[in-house]
């Protein structure tokens, strides 16, 4: 008889430790995300006239690539998840793959395209 992922231990503290390791990547790029996003300039406020624009000053321009990005952001947990349940080459892949979402999504936020094409 063949042991499943989930009647396997090790699998399931692997599982579960995967998912932490992702979640906790994805909170530190949810607060850099939603930081640069929303609007933290009280109204009135003067700000530099460059490209990119800094936090605060873009108005609403980069709302929408910071909601596609944590939708993004989930999916990628979810991923880290299911493939952390396979073992710890598992956990590794996918605590790289909620990092380089979460690393992008940043990015993808800072120069206000929602994917990264310019």
């Amino acid at each position: 008889m063949v042991a499943t992922a989930s009647k396997n231990p090790s699998a399931q503290v692997s599982g579960w430790v995967g998912a932490a390791i992702a979640l906790g990547i994805a909170a530190v790029a949810l607060v850099w995300i939603w930081g640069m996003a929303l609007p933290v300039t009280p109204p009135g406020t003067v700000c530099a006239a460059i490209y990119p624009p800094t936090a605060g000053c873009a108005g609403d321009a980069r709302l929408a690539p910071a909601a596609v990005w944590t939708v993004l952001l989930a999916g990628a947990v979810a991923a880290a998840f299911f493939l952390s349940r396979r073992g710890w080459w598992g956990v590794l892949v996918g605590a790289v793959i909620a990092g380089g979402v979460g690393v992008a999504g940043y990015f993808a936020t800072w120069s206000m395209n929602v994917f990264l094409v310019v």
